[in-house]
């Protein structure tokens, strides 16, 4: 295992618990969309709006391949880059993927409508996103249950969980 690429919808807690399973690994912590407004200048919600999504999901595979190559990294992916076939399969290298799976109703009281996720003021759009990407997500190596628990509770969870995966398993239920 070379590095941990965390999934899940926006608001399942990656760039939460992502820091605290790397520091319970002795690991760094890289989340990508902060890596994307580095390097372009603009928020995510800026990329969407002046550049389009198009360009976002081309900038996410872009730092994903830059991560590809790293270990002892836990990596923190946005909310539709493991939808996309492509980026998926570069996020899969050399890694164990954990899906943080959070139902809806969590989802939307930790999301505010406010614009600062472009994805997230159209409640119904955000609705049918989840539904759409919850297959895309099934694909990860490890599923854990992101409702339950503190943060750090859910690291600890992944942290025991990776250290003997192999297939996909699922450790809440």
């Amino acid at each position: 295992m070379k590095r941990i690429v965390l999934v899940g919808f926006m608001g399942a807690g990656k760039s939460t618990v992502g820091p605290l399973l790397a520091e319970h690994l002795g690991w760094r912590f890289v989340d990508i969309d902060p890596r994307i407004e580095a390097a372009a200048g603009l928020s995510v919600a800026e990329l969407f709006a002046e550049r389009g999504e198009d360009f976002f999901r081309g900038e996410e595979r872009r730092v994903a391949q830059e991560l590809a190559a790293e270990e002892g990294l836990v990596v923190a992916t946005g909310g539709g880059a493991f939808a996309n076939a492509l980026t998926r399969a570069v996020l899969k290298r050399n890694a164990i993927v954990v899906w943080l799976q959070c139902d809806f109703e969590t989802v939307l009281g930790r999301i505010p409508p406010d614009g600062s996720r472009p994805l997230a003021a159209n409640r119904e759009r955000m609705r049918s996103l989840f539904a759409e990407r919850e297959s895309s997500y099934r694909l990860a190596d490890v599923i854990v249950d992101a409702n339950a628990g503190d943060p750090g509770e859910v690291a600890r969870r992944i942290a025991k969980a990776v250290s003997g995966a192999g297939a996909a398993e699922d450790v809440d239920r």
